[in-house]
């Protein structure tokens, strides 16, 4: 008589992998929502930063190719597959996030957008986005692969960040629910939009060591 069998409960790599889709399909929603209309040189098209266009158009460029090319570092990286183009596609990642950096800390110093608060939560982003992606660049040059690993990890956290920053502000009704105006919003929203998550990852690290 057979045994009634049961499903299987999904291997951690199958889940990883449909958060890695679940992720590029936002990034992707994100870039043609948010980031192509930019490369409309116009001031229609920039409107309030067609006066800061040029460290924003550097900030939107970098971190469109750091945020979709994050993605198959990623997946080649934690799968093992197409590891003879994944230095390739690592060091345009990283010029993505040195570009996408520099522009973001020029943006936060210059243009005031929604006050000096928000300028010092920019700021202070891009520099741990620039920070953690060369610990990764170090870690891999050392031949520290777990680490490095980790560290890209990171380093995408911060990458998604913005993205999780733009949909944030967008589209939960601050102003209904709090009270609060957009730059308020924003101010708000710009530390744990990557700070909670970076704080997850380092619970969910610590719990697989022990």
């Amino acid at each position: 008589m057979a045994t009634p069998t049961t499903l299987a409960a999904p291997s951690f790599g199958t889940l990883r992998k449909g958060v890695l889709i679940v992720v590029g399909a936002v990034a992707l929603y994100f870039a043609y929502s948010y980031v192509l209309h930019y490369f409309v040189w116009s001031e229609q098209s920039y409107g309030y930063y067609w006066q800061y266009r040029l460290p924003l158009v550097a900030h939107a460029t970098g971190g469109l190719l750091a945020l979709l090319m994050g993605v198959f570092q990623l997946w080649s990286g934690l799968n093992g597959h197409a590891m003879g183009t994944h230095p390739v596609t690592g060091k345009i990642y990283a010029a993505g996030v040195l570009v996408g950096s520099l522009g973001a800390g020029v943006l936060a110093v210059t243009s005031h957008a929604y006050g000096f608060a928000w300028g010092v939560g920019l700021f202070s982003m891009a520099v741990a986005w620039l920070a953690i992606t060369g610990t990764a660049i170090l870690c891999i040059k050392r031949r520290k692969i777990k680490a490095h690993r980790q560290w890209m990890i990171r380093s995408y956290i911060l990458t998604f960040g913005f993205v999780t920053f733009r949909i944030a502000t967008d589209y939960v009704p601050a102003e209904a629910l709090w009270h609060i105006s957009l730059p308020e919003m924003s101010t708000a929203m710009i530390w744990p939009v990557w700070v909670l998550p970076m704080l997850a990852y380092e619970v969910y690290l610590q719990s697989r060591e022990r």
